[in-house]
């Protein structure tokens, strides 16, 4: 029996696109079973003109029904890696469907374009996946070379709730990692609110784990994400694990922030969670 169920969203269907490449090599380490679902278009019915409603009614329809049909496809991907899993189609919005499927899984792979993303960081599908999926999302950039996944784990701490839902995501990966280090960024506290909270000693949570972690004092002068990610390739990562968007949206997107920085310019996939 598998231990774990990850969700796979591929956009493309047909030879191995990145994500399935990204998932496979989590079902290695994880003894996890494979979700893989594609979300078919609906078609923009609202803007049409009589004339054109019923012709895009039966285009969306065969569309889903060829998507449907591609499920040999996927089951054949698995069984050539020695892996388990289902085909799951949907209709319609991604992101909806993205976080409905991950009602029942550990947490979700998807691929983020870079060249020709789909919307500003922040507002794209995996972003929004990220905030409504309830699990953590493994954001796999269309740059990623993928030799290793899990082997060398980052984690960027900063006491967070957000950071502390990537970690308890990642525990599985991070029990079976090679080498995991920990950048200790604590945020200052905040004095308005209550005062003299019991802090957690993430090194020893870690170790009562099965985790042994380098734990780093982070205090950078410049931008946190692009320390972050200079961290990352001084040790060799293969992956960073981190809470995303801790801050307003709207205020990452108007002055920047770590997790803008990392979908932007990060080779690495990263394990995030809000």
């Amino acid at each position: 029996m598998s231990a774990f169920d990850l969700l796979v969203h591929l956009r493309e269907i047909g030879g191995e696109p990145l994500a399935a490449r990204a998932a496979l090599a989590l079902a290695r380490r994880l003894d996890a079973y494979l979700y893989g679902l594609h979300v078919a278009p609906l078609g923009a019915v609202a803007f049409s003109t009589p004339e054109t409603v019923v012709f895009q009614v039966h285009e969306a329809d065969r569309l889903f029904a060829d998507a449907q049909a591609r499920g040999g496809w996927w089951q054949e991907l698995l069984a050539a890696r020695d892996a388990r899993g289902e085909w799951l189609v949907a209709q319609g919005e991604a992101v909806e469907a993205l976080c409905h499927c991950a009602r029942w899984c550990d947490f979700v792979i998807a691929q983020r374009p870079t060249l020709n993303s789909d919307a500003p960081t922040g507002w794209g599908t995996v972003s929004r996946t990220v905030f409504g999926a309830g699990v953590p999302v493994l954001v796999v950039p269309e740059s990623a070379k993928l030799a290793t996944l899990g082997e060398r784990i980052l984690i960027a701490w900063n006491h967070s709730r957000e950071a502390m839902l990537a970690i308890r995501g990642a525990l599985p990966l991070l029990e079976r990692a090679a080498h995991v280090v920990v950048l200790d960024g604590t945020a200052p506290d905040d004095e308005l609110g209550t005062r003299h909270l019991p802090r957690l000693d993430l090194a020893q949570w870690l170790q009562r784990h099965g985790v042994h972690a380098d734990i780093r004092t982070f205090a950078p002068k410049a931008e946190f994400g692009a320390a972050i990610l200079a961290e990352a390739r001084g040790m060799q990562a293969d992956m960073i694990v981190m809470g995303a968007w801790g801050h307003s949206r709207i205020a990452q997107l108007v002055l920047g922030g770590s997790t803008r920085y990392l979908f932007q310019n990060s080779e690495l996939p990263l394990l995030v969670a809000h």
